[in-house]
């Protein structure tokens, strides 16, 4: 199938008005003369709030009058950019429609009792367009919705059960054919552009290789390859409506592989495909960009400071302010040494004897290493590390691990109280750093305590900044992913 028919009309959404933002939007908006009248039966000597669709945001565009009689002009030289815009009314429990701006002039008509049933559209062709498919979808969902319920109820014959369903997706076909003929017929209309985004990924037949094999993974390369195929990045309004963004999200978040590298590629696809369009790219570098900068997921700062230096730093966002662009280019600095895979930067700092120790040389009998920088004073260090003793103690040792942990603290004392009353003395190496010298601070990016990276063998970075009850996964499924690694070498003969 080419589309989910069972769908919820975005007219029939419940909106949370309350999280309404009043932010301008990416694109400098190009003012235009506007006449365009609303009429709402039920509605008078009221507000309206008129917002525009920013993926799953809400964004103000205006405010809108309507007199005694249920009527509203929007007349006049306005910035609104093209879209999918909506009306809430607060004196209505924010009760609202949607409607598309592209047009300048048409008229609106319609109903409290019912916005979607009651609406009647004139001189916009964009409007007639979403409106006639927003109601033959309300009733293709009750004809589904009936022919389900007979061909589920098992108190019904066989044939009648299987006529229900013969039906039911004749009728959804039906609907499906309907809207790719008008796709076909007008490919300009930022509804139809809005229907093609919901589109399925073509269905293509797996292949066979040399021997007749189905060729693997094909059918998840395929699908990744032509995820895109019908989205138009040309056309900016997209930005504007509740469809293209979620898309993406949905891609990064469910659709490609959870690995840095894997999303690095994603990401770069994207954009690539929305660069020749200033305004699409534009907001687009700039969700995406948020999205990582803000992401808590162990990794995804990797894709951070590839976004900085393949946009930012090349100059391909040139709307940035140069005070905001030298904070970026120095967050990435700050996060480049201690991207996962890289080999973690070596320390020297000392006992609590003040003699001075290695960390490179500490280390390097351990199969895995747990470096941890913590402070007597931090209250989550307090129970962060007496955790890590406990799964170190119970679980870990097995793997041939070590822990090198540091005091972020100049003063022995405090160190050395906080050590002995964990009791961890004995059992691992323990450093801090009087002077400074070692600039630990800047080479592992130590912001706030406690900070854990864990290392393998080759002194190779496999997991860091994550909490103290997940280090045993990490260093469990990367053990079982080199005994993994080592039994195809030997499958193989390599």
């Amino acid at each position: 199938m080419l589309y989910c028919v069972k769908i919820t009309p975005m007219t029939k959404r419940i909106l949370f008005f309350i999280t309404f933002i009043s932010i301008l939007s990416t694109a400098k908006a190009t003012d235009r003369n506007f006449n365009i009248t609303i009429h709402v039966n039920g509605i008078r000597d009221t507000i309206a709030i008129l917002a525009y669709n920013y993926g799953e945001k809400k964004l103000i565009a205006d405010t809108i009058q309507f007199d005694s009689k249920g009527k509203a002009v929007i007349s006049g030289t306005k910035s609104y950019e093209d879209g999918i815009y909506l009306l809430a009314f607060p004196s209505f429990d924010l009760r609202s429609f949607d409607f598309i701006i592209r047009e300048t002039n048409f008229e609106l008509s319609t109903d409290t009792a019912d916005f979607v049933g009651a609406m009647k559209v004139k001189g916009s062709q964009e409007n007639q367009l979403f409106y006639d498919d927003v109601k033959m979808g309300i009733k293709v969902n009750k004809t589904i919705d009936s022919l389900n319920n007979i061909a589920n109820n098992e108190t019904l014959s066989d044939q009648v059960r299987e006529q229900a369903e013969e039906e039911r997706n004749k009728v959804s076909e039906e609907y499906i054919q309907k809207r790719l003929k008008s796709i076909e017929e007008k490919p300009h209309l930022l509804y139809n552009k809005v229907l093609n985004v919901l589109r399925d990924v073509p269905v293509s037949a797996t292949p066979t290789d040399a021997d007749g094999k189905p060729v693997e993974n094909y059918g998840y390369q395929y699908f990744i390859h032509h995820y895109w195929d019908y989205v138009d990045f040309t056309d900016p309004a997209l930005i504007r409506t509740p469809v293209l963004l979620p898309k993406i999200n949905r891609f990064l978040d469910q659709m490609v592989i959870p690995h840095p590298d894997s999303l690095i590629v994603a990401v770069d696809v994207i954009l690539e495909k929305a660069l020749p369009t200033e305004e699409t790219f534009k907001a687009l570098l700039s969700e995406i960009f948020v999205k990582y900068a803000r992401s808590n997921i162990m990794g995804q700062e990797a894709i951070y400071v590839h976004m900085i230096d393949k946009y930012y730093a090349q100059g391909k966002a040139p709307w940035t302010d140069q005070e905001s662009l030298k904070k970026m280019l120095d967050r990435a600095e700050a996060l480049r040494p201690t991207l996962i895979g890289k080999i973690a930067p070596d320390i020297n700092v000392y006992n609590l004897s003040n003699q001075p120790i290695n960390f490179y040389k500490a280390i390097e009998k351990n199969d895995y290493t747990i470096l941890v920088f913590w402070n007597s004073e931090c209250g989550h260090c307090k129970k962060e590390i007496p955790l890590l003793k406990k799964i170190w103690t119970d679980s870990l040792q097995s793997y041939n691990v070590g822990v090198f942990s540091v005091s972020t603290e100049i003063e022995k004392e405090h160190a050395q109280k906080f050590i002995e009353e964990n009791g961890i003395e004995k059992i691992w190496t323990n450093g801090y750093d009087p002077t400074g010298r070692s600039n630990f601070r800047k080479l592992y990016d130590i912001l706030s305590t406690p900070v854990v990276v864990i290392l393998d063998k080759d002194k190779r970075i496999i997991g860091k900044k994550i909490a103290v009850k997940d280090i045993r996964y990490i260093i469990e499924s990367h053990h079982e992913y080199l005994k993994s690694q080592a039994s195809k070498t030997t499958s193989t003969g390599q």
